[in-house]
């Protein structure tokens, strides 16, 4: 495959290890960072970096958004010279609520851009590995053939969800599951706790039992001891939760369970955890603390 000039937008976590795995590939990528100096050890020949996101997208063929919340997108598309670009494509591989997605669809419609939403899961070792999931919107699957590499460089696989935002609208979905899942995690270590059942003996019934899960697999060890290392941070999994919220309250869908997480979260943040693993609502639910 020829090189392609890529420009990212946002270079944390998930988009240092896109970054990563395309670099390894050959291709030309143009780096943008709020603080540049944090990703400053990804320069070489074929990376350079930089704080100008209109600098950035120059001369680029394909602009990946990496970001979190809204506002950032927004300001990041329509306010700092990206829409100056003559790129083929831009890929949204951020969690941006629908209706953004189809702000954002309309503009670069408009400028004769293929747009597409493509949010990811995984954690930071996902990004690192090239295992990320991704879950795509477009007009068709022909419309990302050309573009495929991407994912191929930096994921296990793509789900094809339908057109533009039917990629978010799953992904908010995926989120909100996987917040409910370890929420019921955290109660049922409580009740546990409350009976003089030791959180330890439960987390052992779990993981031999049907209620084992991915979640529990991968979250376990860091509520068992205490590491909130950050691979999805809890202001960002609560960002989701409410665009799920939201979801639910435009479309008429009952959410029984999980409309009771807004409380919790907004606990997390009040508490400090926010730049945290979302697994340290440990810390104001089940409070599972590590042997001493």
């Amino acid at each position: 495959m020829s090189s392609r000039k890529i420009a990212i937008i946002g270079t944390g976590i998930m988009g240092r290890g896109i970054a990563n795995n395309l670099s390894k590939l050959g291709h030309s990528l143009q780096l943008f960072a709020r603080n540049p100096e944090k990703i400053q050890d990804l320069q070489s020949d074929l990376v350079s970096v930089h704080g100008n996101i209109k600098e950035t997208v120059k001369d680029s063929e394909i602009i990946i958004l990496c970001l979190t919340e809204d506002h950032v997108v927004e300001e990041s598309v329509f306010s700092s010279g990206l829409l100056e670009t003559n790129a083929n494509y831009v890929i949204d591989v951020g969690t941006t609520s629908p209706s953004l997605t189809l702000k954002l669809k309309d503009t670069f419609q408009k400028m004769n851009i293929h747009f597409l939403d493509a949010p990811m899961t995984g954690s930071k070792n996902a990004a690192r590995d090239g295992q990320i999931l991704f879950m795509v919107g477009a007009k068709s699957k022909d419309e990302i053939e050309d573009i495929s590499f991407i994912f191929e460089a930096s994921g296990k696989n793509t789900v094809y969800c339908g057109e533009v935002g039917d990629g978010q609208k799953a992904k908010i979905a995926l989120n909100m599951v996987q917040a409910g899942i370890f929420q019921v995690y955290m109660e049922g270590f409580s009740l546990a706790k409350a009976q003089g059942i030791d959180p330890s003996v439960l987390k052992s019934i779990l993981e031999q039992s049907a209620a084992k899960s991915g979640i529990s697999e991968f979250k376990f060890p860091f509520v068992f001891s205490g590491n909130y290392e950050t691979h999805f941070a809890l202001k960002n999994m609560y960002k989701d939760l409410k665009h799920a919220l939201t979801l639910g309250k435009t479309s008429g869908t009952k959410l029984p369970l999980c409309s009771g997480l807004d409380e919790i979260y907004r606990y997390g943040m009040e508490a400090g955890l926010g730049e945290k693993d979302y697994c340290s609502l440990n810390e104001v639910t089940a409070k599972i603390h590590p042997a001493k």
